[in-house]
């Protein structure tokens, strides 16, 4: 488990993409999520990221005694039946709003669960997920992983900032109630 670091030293020192263990956690979590709460299987793949245009990505940030963002990523094929499987419905059901809102959850059960294996004694927020196109962020700082189910192909990014004070925040695991 990555060890924990006061803010000074985190923002001078720590890098995610230069820990082992953080990697082997992304991976060990997102396999785990995906066949518990979404019925598919993930292993980690090479990275093949001309699909990311056409995903349907989320981006949700986090805030206390670590900051920063996470960015999923599904390809097209990928993302009716696993919204399908995890929503009880046949695939010819789903339309955007749901398959949208599916890209929100699955984008905030992985970071939460993430989150609390990389750091189980931090104190978190997470906003809300928001629905994203994807973006490349600078490969220094950002732990990358790509994915490969049965349906198609899974990205996640996570990375640390600075930034302080998100809007919207709220506990990790927990989401506002939408209207």
């Amino acid at each position: 488990m990555p060890r924990e670091l006061d803010a000074p030293e985190l923002e001078r020192s720590y890098r995610l993409d230069r820990d082992p263990e953080a990697r082997e956690t992304v991976r060990r979590v997102a396999a785990e999520v995906l066949e518990t709460m979404f019925f598919t299987e993930a292993e980690e793949a090479p990275c093949d990221h001309i699909w990311l245009e056409i995903a349907s990505c989320a981006r949700i940030r986090f805030e206390g005694s670590h900051f920063g963002e996470m960015l999923l990523g599904i390809s097209v094929e990928a993302a009716d039946p696993i919204a399908a499987s995890f929503l009880g419905i046949e695939a010819e059901e789903l339309t955007d709003a749901l398959r949208g809102q599916m890209v929100e959850e699955l984008a905030n059960i992985l970071c939460g669960a993430m989150l609390s294996q990389l750091w189980p004694a931090s104190t978190l927020a997470l906003t809300s997920p928001e629905l994203s196109p994807w973006m490349s962020w600078p490969a220094e700082g950002t732990l990358h992983c790509c994915f490969a189910t049965p349906e198609g192909r899974l990205a996640i990014s996570i990375r640390l900032t600075s930034g302080r004070g998100l809007p919207g925040a709220v506990s990790a695991g927990a989401r506002p109630l939408t209207e």
